[in-house]
């Protein structure tokens, strides 16, 4: 039993060496030296924010962005239309990300859903907005994995810090018990 308590102590430590490694300013730029994605510029198109186009320079994978925290990505939220007039399918993320943009007060951004643009040109995307307070879209090239990385560590690094001192008071309990454990046996 001592055993698991010693191998999560030294995960907790461990998560928790990744969190505060994840602070230092070297180490989040060479994870990934954009600090955020670049949003394209939009175009609405709709009576409210939620129809817009954006021109897309080069074919590849393309990420939604929302604002308003969402529960999870939603692929169902948005519809593309290509350059051609058809459908484009969306796809969401494996997990949630999340983007605070500094250049604009600290908006949260949340990853909602991505497409594959087979082509440039001028796409058109229909969105639904939640009820309540507006709620904003953009679209930016879909971030590769380290990106993908560095704004995971960003969204959860209070969490892994606190990890740290949870795994030295695991490791410092444990080896008490096994020393008054110890004690007792003589």
């Amino acid at each position: 039993m001592r055993r698991l308590w010693y191998a999560l102590a030294g995960v907790l430590a461990l998560l928790g060496c990744l969190g505060l490694t994840a602070t230092v300013p070297a180490v989040r730029r060479a994870i990934s030296p954009r600090a955020e994605p670049t949003a394209l510029p939009l175009r609405v198109t709709g009576p409210r924010y939620d129809g817009f186009t954006v021109d897309v320079d080069r074919a590849g994978r393309y990420a939604v962005w929302a604002t308003r925290p969402i529960g999870a990505p939603d692929r169902d939220r948005c519809a593309a239309t290509g350059p051609d007039g058809r459908a484009v399918p969306m796809a969401a993320p494996s997990r949630v990300v999340e983007w605070t943009e500094v250049a604009t007060d600290d908006t949260r951004w949340t990853w909602l859903a991505s497409l594959d643009a087979p082509t440039p040109g001028r796409y058109a995307f229909s969105c639904r907005l939640d009820t309540g307070p507006s709620g904003q879209y953009a679209v930016t090239r879909a971030p590769e994995a380290r990106l993908t990385a560095r704004l995971w560590l960003e969204q959860w690094r209070g969490l892994l810090i606190a990890a740290l001192p949870a795994g030295v008071v695991i490791l410092v309990m444990t080896a008490t018990w096994r020393r008054r454990d110890g004690n007792q046996g003589a």
